[in-house]
């Protein structure tokens, strides 16, 4: 029954996050001076071969653990938390937390199914146009935050070492992201990766610099 129960929030996940999808490139919006706070672990991992895999099998669960504040590769604890847990213990990412809420989309990346989440700063929202954010949070407008969001989103586990230069990965919105490398920096779309590989107990997420920007339908 318990694994029944799983397949099921999976399949309406999966169902939910692909709602919505375009035809155009995915654009982003920089965040100004591209930096985070010191809390942030600067770290991006070595050029490892590899491609966009199928989506992984359901995975189970993990107990929360609210109690660990750090965000990064190495945080053992934030392993055990789903992802909509794990950002809501990091204060730079408020601003992308309260927008998962506002678009109902807490239940779909804490569903076990394996997530990829790209994960933009508070820095990030700020630089857009004023008003921009509050606005996205108004009923009337949950559709297109919903796209928005899903923009960030892939509908499988990702890690920097998978990312080759020029890989294309389709996002749950229907558009595709393009990976380009320079050096150790790592760019998804125009978004740089500030703080990669941070693992969760439902897949993995990737803080960036910039939010993408599906396009206008």
């Amino acid at each position: 029954m318990k694994k029944a129960k799983i397949c099921t929030a999976a399949l309406a996940a999966a169902t939910l996050l692909w709602g919505c999808a375009g035809s155009d490139t995915n654009t982003a919006v920089n965040s100004g001076d591209g930096t985070v706070s010191e809390s942030v672990e600067q770290r991006i991992t070595n050029d490892k071969p590899g491609s966009q895999a199928p989506m992984d099998p359901d995975t189970d669960m993990s107990a929360e653990d609210t109690n660990n504040s750090n965000i990064s590769a190495d945080n053992q604890a934030g392993r055990d938390m789903n992802i909509v847990a794990l950002v809501q213990q990091h204060p730079d990412l408020s601003t992308f937390l309260e927008l998962i809420q506002a678009a109902d989309m807490v239940t779909v990346l804490e569903s076990p199914a394996p997530y990829t989440v790209f994960a933009p700063t508070n820095q990030a929202f700020a630089a857009l146009p004023a008003g921009t954010v509050e606005a996205l949070k108004q009923p009337g407008n949950k559709m297109e935050l919903r796209r928005i969001l899903q923009a960030h989103v892939l509908p499988n586990r990702i890690t920097t070492n998978e990312m080759q230069p020029n890989m294309p990965m389709k996002t749950a919105q229907g558009e595709q992201l393009v990976v380009t490398r320079q050096g150790q920096n790592i760019k998804v779309g125009e978004a740089m990766i500030v703080a990669p590989d941070v693992e969760a107990s439902n897949g993995v997420v990737h803080v960036v610099n910039q939010v993408l920007l599906p396009p206008k339908k």
